[in-house]
């Protein structure tokens, strides 16, 4: 072969081999993705959910503290921050219903492991069942604490795992509070952000500039909640009343208490640290993952998934490069305005940062228009994050994890 053709022949094949690779790096963002799937690409808080008692139901039947250590065959959590042992009485667990805001949400995961840790049964409770001693009952799909209340007068409940600020309406409205599971579950993952793969691949550079918003709405908050005497303070304790649900019949003194009280109960972040790691995600999302599925909450294993373990499904399912582009500032700023849709759980103080964002104008002064789809619980909106209504939403770890899953939404 004549040397010049040879090398325009080798030159061709170079030229086609780079044309596919920027092909695929304008179809994947420049990252390894699955345009038909579902990803986790932040965070939204830890902890901030409790469990309330009925009336006439005492906190110290249920669980009782010690700063030392239990004797042998005790049923206990230790919190390293307070170095204090909760243990839990089994004997006052068994034969109880409590009532839980879905069976796939954080709560119910939780309420869950606590029935696993005493060596009870864990049952759904239906009119005229026999309530052993051996089991703890629930009634999932309790959506707030003013739902409790009218469930009191149908089902003999006992108590009610829900997130804040309905635990803060409990307690504002005297009923008893067992415990917070910042106490049970100390720096427990909960709400996440997931993202449409097909919406990331498309717009990866708005979800940096949502991030780049979400990250200063976050950092206000909780620059705003050490300084309770700013202007900012009031601003958010404005916002979070608007916002927040909130049953009728308090007064506005029992509002803005339970408002302050739920605040500084959520941790509100966006990664693992400043840098935007979600490293520490990924790890209990794998954990999260492998338990529901030994649980049977999960009908698919990371193997069935084409994974060889938790971990690496984990590794694909959770994606903090477009947080990261947030952090370091590697993105374009939006020229034209841009619209995001976005679902989250209704009147939930765990997303008043998104709330925050909207009703001070950050994200219009990004060029974003971020419309929101309220939701009654994760499982609600994982369902428009999956029939593409929403682009992003903000759920539990738990209803993510468990859905994708089981939708194949996330496979190697």
């Amino acid at each position: 072969m004549d040397k010049k053709i040879l090398i325009i022949a080798v030159v061709a094949v170079v030229v086609i081999a780079a044309i596919a690779v920027a092909v695929i790096m304008m179809n994947n963002g420049g990252e390894s993705s699955d345009a038909e799937g579902l990803s986790v690409v932040g965070r939204v808080n830890s902890e901030g959910s409790g469990i309330i008692l009925a009336p006439g139901e005492d906190p110290d039947d249920y669980i009782t503290t010690s700063y030392e250590m239990p004797g042998l065959g005790a049923k206990y959590i230790y919190n390293p921050e307070y170095g204090i042992y909760y243990i839990f009485n089994t004997e006052n667990w068994g034969g109880k219903l409590f009532a839980t805001p879905g069976a796939a949400t954080i709560q119910h995961v939780q309420l869950m492991q606590l029935a696993s840790l005493m060596d009870l049964k864990f049952v759904s409770y239906t009119d005229g069942t026999k309530m052993n001693s051996d089991t703890l009952y629930y009634i999932a799909g309790v959506p707030s604490f003013a739902e409790f209340q009218n469930k009191l007068s149908t089902a003999p409940l006992s108590g009610f795992i829900i997130w804040e600020a309905q635990v803060s309406v409990a307690y504002v409205s005297d009923y008893p509070i067992l415990v917070l599971t910042n106490d049970i579950f100390y720096g427990h993952t909960c709400c996440i952000i997931g993202a449409s793969n097909e919406y990331l691949e498309k717009e990866g550079n708005t979800m940096a500039v949502f991030f780049s918003v979400y990250m200063q709405a976050v950092d206000e908050i909780n620059e705003a909640l050490e300084n309770p005497f700013s202007a900012d303070y009031q601003e958010l304790i404005k916002i979070a009343k608007n916002r927040v649900s909130m049953p009728d019949g308090l007064t506005d003194k029992q509002k803005t208490d339970a408002i302050t009280n739920a605040l500084y109960n959520v941790t509100y972040v966006y990664a693992d640290d400043k840098k935007g790691s979600l490293d520490k995600l990924e790890t209990d999302i794998a954990e999260l993952a492998e338990s529901l599925y030994d649980a049977k909450q999960i009908d698919k294993s990371a193997k069935d998934l084409g994974f060889k373990s938790y971990e690496e499904l984990a590794e694909k399912f959770v994606d903090d490069s477009y947080i990261k582009k947030a952090v370091n500032g590697s993105f374009s700023p939006l020229k034209d305005k841009k619209t995001i849709n976005v679902a989250a759980i209704s009147g939930d103080v765990h997303q008043i940062a998104l709330w925050y964002a909207i009703d001070t104008g950050m994200f219009a002064d990004a060029n974003l228009d971020v419309k929101v789809y309220p939701q009654s619980n994760g499982p609600a909106v994982y369902g428009l994050l999956s029939n593409g209504e929403a682009d992003i939403g903000f759920l539990g770890a738990p209803p993510m994890t468990i859905r994708c899953m089981n939708a194949e939404d996330i496979h190697a």
